[in-house]
């Protein structure tokens, strides 16, 4: 695979940046990290499937199957391993926190 080496870029004044040729007509998720940091993951565009029948709106009286009780009381009957779970979140982070941690500790250790 070709490497792309890192690359200084600034935004100008109209708010724009140039990736460059090699990246012309991509489109790019942008993502926004509260830390400031800006990703772009290139994505691709796919086509929404067509149907005969026109899209259903959503209803405002629509509940979840099994409706809210079946829900409220899985809940109620797994409350210790949700606590337990939320608890690990709060602890160790999401999976997405853990991976930027073990990314950055990687690029920290190698640098």
């Amino acid at each position: 695979m070709n490497e792309v080496p890192d690359m200084l870029k600034e935004v100008g004044s109209s708010g724009q940046i140039s990736l460059g040729k090699r990246f012309a007509g991509q489109l790019f998720e942008m993502v926004i990290h509260p830390d400031g940091r800006v990703e772009l993951i290139p994505m691709k565009l796919v086509a929404a499937a067509r149907s005969s029948r026109p899209a259903k709106a959503a209803q405002a009286d629509w509940l979840p199957p099994g409706g809210y009780a079946q829900a409220n009381a899985w809940a109620l009957a797994n409350r210790e391993a949700l606590e337990s779970y939320a608890d690990a979140m709060a602890r160790e982070g999401t999976a997405a926190e853990q991976l930027q941690r073990y990314l950055q500790d990687t690029e920290d250790s190698a640098g």
